[in-house]
């Protein structure tokens, strides 16, 4: 038997209870027929809105512990991203001090070091010359300095430069592509 029915028999109960009570204590003699017809309803709508009140007090508690578990899992999960974002931070601060001293070995502009790091992070050379408020011919001037200095060909070999060590050296044997494996070179080139 689901909650709301047990509340409402209970509340049926307890008023039911309450009504016999009430009727001991009238001096007339009262026939079943005229309870069911005059005095039952007040007494059937007062157990349903008994009822109705317990649930709703049932569904509130319920809903309050469920909001109590939420703001904890929500607490535990900021204390979580707090932490790895400080662990995180700490290995992008030296990834980008590591980037920043290979600029300084080529022997990189501030506006050319500033040009990489953005073309690093993806952005187009009009983009990149938006940011720095430039044209884009002076953006593209500088990326060809860029890679003639670092002794690069294109983007894709800056990236890889930087990118390579982030990943682990052992490739993938097989990949899974729509659902199927296929076969995988063993053998990444490796741009530098």
């Amino acid at each position: 038997m689901n909650r709301i029915a047990w509340h409402l028999l209970l509340a049926f109960f307890l008023l039911a209870i309450f009504s016999t009570i009430d009727l001991w204590g009238e001096d007339e003699a009262i026939s079943v027929s005229e309870f069911l017809f005059e005095d039952a309803w007040p007494w059937a709508l007062l157990s349903i809105a008994l009822a109705a009140s317990s649930e709703l007090v049932w569904r509130y508690r319920e809903s309050l512990t469920e909001r109590q578990g939420l703001t904890a899992a929500l607490a535990a999960s900021r204390i979580e991203g707090a932490r790895w974002r400080h662990a995180a931070r700490q290995h992008s601060d030296g990834l980008g001090l590591a980037i920043r001293n290979q600029f300084d070995d080529w022997r990189l502009t501030a506006s050319e070091a500033d040009i990489a790091m953005l073309m690093l992070k993806g952005l187009a050379h009009k983009e990149v010359a938006a940011l720095r408020k430039a044209s884009p011919a002076t953006v593209r001037q500088q990326a060809a300095a860029i890679y003639q200095k670092s002794g690069l060909a294109s983007r894709a070999e800056l990236s890889a430069f930087f990118l390579e060590d982030l990943f682990p050296s052992q490739p993938v044997a097989e990949i899974k592509v729509n659902g199927s494996r296929h076969p995988r070179s063993e053998h990444i080139q490796h741009v530098s």
